[in-house]
């Protein structure tokens, strides 16, 4: 590995030891981390120079290798050329030595003499050269060996640096995440700070209204809903529905009693009050809030907005409706309302509300109010919608969608599926008329959206779900493609006319109470004449008995003898008279006597049940009159408010 190289690694890994060991100690060891940099910072010193060195030696023991080999290379050329020479020469001296020496072969033999001391030389300097090499090369393999064990040990320390960089990691992620927690917790505790500390909107009218409801509540539920059920249970009464189909009394309790709860709430809710109130709900990210924003503001940027995240931020329900200030304020689990900042409204989020439990205890729902043209005679709700994965969302919205005069559901056309959830929890709970807003088609081809239109059509379809309008939106799309469904929404009768229809009804059972007891009253008249007849029939059944008894009577003559006893006595036509006429009497009258009293008998029994019946009337009467009585009290407190609407 090249030197270089590795003396940065031993550097970046040296500093990274450093911070690790500065971050995991923090502020409590300022002064051993001092000492521990120092002493980092020497070792790191000495490491440099030491490595600087050994790259200076390696470097000049490579260059020595190099130039020995070179010399070894030329000294190895001039040997052989020094061997050619010699062979030359002795081929020389082979020829002298058989008589052919003169003076050149003598100064060829000195040339030779000369050329083997210098062979010599070289061949002793090659040795020590060769000497030198080899030492050089032990050396050489030291440094090897020395650097080989530095490798190693870099190595372990790169290993043990890499896994105090992983551990330094995991301890930033984990800080990164606490400071996350703490601040989340810091927000949920100022944002519970501002509730708890909120101020109420109390009136004293608002409170005599608030008890006037629950008043009329007990009215409702108790004296009106028992009336009912005495009447029903007494009589064959049937009530027509709002479709004038034929129902009984527990069809016309519920009815009654889902009229109550939806008009008590638009009456506690002033803000509802007249209104014509649209609920919208979508899963999140549908584009819901953007679809609200654009009916509050009617493309105006002036106007206020709800704020829009890509969190979930409609965490509990949200009426947003028209007033003279724009305020923000909440319902209390105890059912008071109370003012609160705009930041205080902004803050809530899902990740705040988790942080706080039994929210629901103390947050019911928001309010917002601001002066908006917009929202002349409409009333918005926004709400958290039906996530399968919270339970607390689905009670807030259905515990106050079924105020609501219509439901819209938003779809984001890009998750072209539907929450078979939210189709169980609307079928279940809902009976409002539905809308289905597809949202963000411009983000699609044509034929793709239709393919998810077709889809949810199909899917509420085979639920049963029944949809007024299928709406194709988006943030290009005209407003009044949103707008005109909305303005055919029909807003809920009762929910204004409450109290009337109460009335209306007990004031319709006095009628058939009425028409019944001068019915009765007549059939009474009718059967009391019968028998009065009847009577009279059986009196003169009687007197004909009596008629015939005294003619029966006369027909025996009493006769006196003289020479026998007296005795009553009748001629042979007298006899035959007599016997008709007992057996007239023993077959005719008394049967004809017998049935006369029976008759009378019987129309005695249906005289007195007629009264009965009269009578039961006549205190159905009463107790419908005492009940209407009671109910033209609650009458004079809301007629008034009543009056504004119907």
């Amino acid at each position: 590995m090249d030197i270089i190289v590795i003396s940065s690694i031993i550097v970046s890994f040296i500093v990274g030891a450093t911070f690790m060991s500065l971050f995991k100690k923090g502020s409590k060891g300022d002064t051993n981390n001092v000492v521990r940099i120092s002493t980092l910072e020497n070792e790191n010193s000495e490491l440099k120079e030491r490595l600087s060195k050994i790259m200076a030696e390696s470097e000049k023991y490579s260059n020595s290798e190099k130039k020995m080999e070179e010399l070894k290379s030329k000294y190895e050329k001039l040997l052989e050329k020094a061997n050619e020479q010699c062979a030359k020469l002795n081929l020389q001296l082979k020829c002298a030595s058989k008589g052919m020496s003169d003076d050149v072969q003598m100064d060829k033999l000195a040339e030779i003499e000369k050329q083997k001391k210098i062979i010599k030389e070289l061949e002793e300097e090659i040795e020590e050269n060769e000497d030198d090499i080899s030492d050089l090369k032990k050396k050489l393999k030291s440094k090897d060996s020395e650097i080989v064990e530095l490798q190693d040990n870099l190595g372990k320390e790169q290993k043990i640096g890499k896994k105090m960089r992983e551990e330094l990691s995991s301890v930033k992620q984990a800080l990164e995440d606490k400071m996350k927690e703490l601040q989340l917790k810091m927000e949920s505790l100022d944002f519970l700070q501002e509730i708890l500390s909120a101020k109420e909107i109390s009136t004293a009218d608002i409170n005599k209204l608030y008890k006037s409801i629950d008043f009329f509540e007990s009215f409702v539920k108790g004296q009106f809903t028992d009336l009912n059920s005495y009447l029903y249970s007494t009589y064959d009464l049937t009530w027509n529905d709002v479709e004038g189909k034929e129902c009984g009394f527990e069809e016309k309790k519920k009815y009654f009693f889902d009229g109550f709860e939806q008009w008590a709430s638009t009456k506690r809710k002033n803000w509802l009050d007249g209104k014509t109130t649209i609920a919208f709900v979508g899963e999140f990210s549908a584009g819901k809030t953007s679809v609200v924003n654009r009916i509050l503001s009617q493309d105006n940027p002036n106007v206020p907005r709800l704020p829009v995240s890509t969190k979930a931020t409609t965490a509990i329900p949200t009426y947003i409706a028209g007033g003279s200030t724009v305020s923000y304020s909440f319902i209390s689990g105890d059912a008071k309302r109370k003012i609160i900042l705009e930041d205080t409204f902004i803050k809530v989020s899902k990740d705040i509300l988790e942080q706080i439990k039994g929210v629901s205890s103390l947050i019911k729902y928001f309010v917002m109010t601001y002066k908006n043209p917009n929202l002349d005679g409409l009333s918005i709700l926004d709400t958290p919608g039906f996530n399968s994965n919270d339970a607390e969302d689905r009670e807030r919205t259905i515990d106050v969608i079924n105020e609501c005069d219509a439901l819209f559901w938003v779809f984001d056309v890009n998750a072209g599926t539907v929450n078979r959830s939210s189709i169980s929890i609307i079928k279940e709970n809902l009976h409002k008329p539905l809308y289905v807003v597809i949202n963000k088609v411009d983000t699609k081809p044509e034929s793709e959206v239709r393919k998810v239109e077709n889809l949810i059509k199909k899917t509420l379809s085979d639920a049963g779900l029944q949809v007024q309008q299928y709406i194709r939106f988006s943030a290009k799309a005209p407003l009044a493609s949103i707008m005109n469904p909305i303005k055919t929404v029909n807003k809920i009768a009762s929910r204004d006319t409450f109290v009337s229809d109460v009335g209306n009804d007990i004031e319709q059972l006095l009628n058939i109470l009425d028409d019944a007891i001068k019915s009765y009253n007549t059939s009474y008249a009718n059967v009391y004449q019968e028998g009065e007849e009847i009577t009279d029939e059986f009196f003169d059944c009687m007197k004909e008995l009596q008629s015939d008894c005294e003619t029966a009577y006369n027909i025996p003559q009493w006769v006196e003898h003289i020479f026998s006893e007296d005795r009553f006595e009748m001629s042979d036509s007298e006899g035959e008279e007599l016997r008709n006429l007992l057996e007239h009497i023993a077959n005719n009258r008394v049967t004809a006597l017998a049935e006369k009293f029976n008759k009378r008998v019987e129309k005695a029994g249906e005289i007195q049940q007629q009264w009965s019946d009269l009578c039961s009337l006549k205190e159905a009467w009463q107790k419908t009159n005492d009940c209407y009585e009671q109910y033209k009290k609650y009458q004079k407190i809301f007629g008034n408010y009543e009056s504004k609407y119907i």
